[in-house]
């Protein structure tokens, strides 16, 4: 999707820490003209309790290091039952790539 939709991002790119330590790599990364970055997540095994509190750790990393929510941290969620909504995916997609000028 974000290749037909002409958006550039990296796949699981190297994202360090500079509040917190550490090192991610987000599902994907994208890098504004301004040279910010912009990551989404994407969390298919919410459902599972390991997995969940994994991305708690991962959400509370992000905050610390200055990723918010909805502006330069993006998360989408399937499971087995909802499965994958596509116009949520083209959504949050459209949304970075107007981030991205």
């Amino acid at each position: 999707m974000l290749f037909q939709l002409g958006i550039p991002y990296e796949y699981e790119r190297v994202c360090d820490g500079t509040a917190a330590p550490g090192r991610l790599r987000p599902d994907f990364s994208f890098v504004t003209d301004d040279g910010d970055l912009i990551v989404w997540e994407h969390l298919g095994m919410l459902s599972q309790p390991d997995y969940k509190r994994g991305w708690d750790w991962k959400r509370e990393w992000y905050q610390v290091n200055g990723f918010s929510e909805g502006s330069t941290l993006f998360t989408s969620t399937e499971d087995s039952e909802t499965g994958l909504d596509s116009a949520k995916l083209k959504e949050t997609a459209n949304a970075i790539k107007d981030l991205l000028g």
